[in-house]
């Protein structure tokens, strides 16, 4: 009698009903963008590839806040300089020289509002 009182009390294994768990919408352990870039110049070409021979696809100008998707270390010869895949009103490549990098929008936009 014992025995079937505590099985009543605390249920028996493997005979709760289940329930599915859902995952969040975004998953907690990956990132969609490395974080955020500034630009710290008046304006800079912005490029289809980590290259300055590559095609310009326009331009941005100083202050405007790209989310950074990509970031690459290119070698040219004996120089080697590090590239960012952004995106904003264009999604291309920029040399890091011209981009300040942030790790959240919050911080971007405060830096690009001084």
């Amino acid at each position: 009698m014992v025995i079937i009182l505590f099985y009543a009390i605390i249920g028996i294994p493997g005979c709760a009903p289940k329930s599915e768990i859902d995952p969040p919408v975004t998953q907690p352990l990956s990132r969609l963008v490395l974080g955020y870039g500034v630009v710290t110049v008046s304006y800079t070409r912005i490029y289809n590839e980590p290259s300055f021979d590559g095609v310009s696809l326009g331009y941005v100008r100083e202050k405007t806040i790209l989310a950074v998707l990509e970031r690459r270390l290119i070698r040219e010869g004996e120089t080697q300089e590090f590239w960012v895949l952004t995106e904003g009103n264009y999604k291309g490549w920029l040399p890091e020289s011209v981009i300040k990098l942030y790790e959240n929008e919050g911080k971007a936009q405060t830096a690009a509002s001084q």
